[in-house]
């Protein structure tokens, strides 16, 4: 474990409510290519809040690498229908890409 590795996880202990934190890590053992250990991070960052749709795109990120198709949809399904029910319209037009490759539809 790296220093950058070891700061995340700490912080996700002292933060243990806050679901940044393990986002953060997730998105970090992606860069590194440990698949696994982010969809670990990222659904713990679910579990802290089931809202946390940035964390549903990037777990189905996580599962389109690991060749998961039908839990990729999944989280991109639920994680489009909370941005449009946050109006967060970046990552609502984010999910409708990935939700447009898996259904083959060009317009919503």
């Amino acid at each position: 474990m790296d220093k950058k590795e070891a700061e995340l996880r700490l912080w996700m202990e002292r933060e243990a409510t806050d679901p940044f934190w393990p986002h953060a890590l997730g998105v970090y053992l992606m860069g590194v290519g440990r698949w696994r250990e982010a969809e670990a991070a990222f659904q713990e960052a679910i579990r802290r809040s089931p809202t946390h749709y940035s964390s549903l795109y990037q777990l189905g990120v996580v599962y389109e690498h690991l060749g998961c198709e039908a839990e990729a949809l999944s989280a991109f399904r639920e994680g489009h229908r909370l941005a449009m029910e946050a109006r967060d319209m970046q990552l609502m037009r984010d999910f409708r890409a990935k939700l447009s490759t898996y259904l083959g539809m060009d317009e919503w």
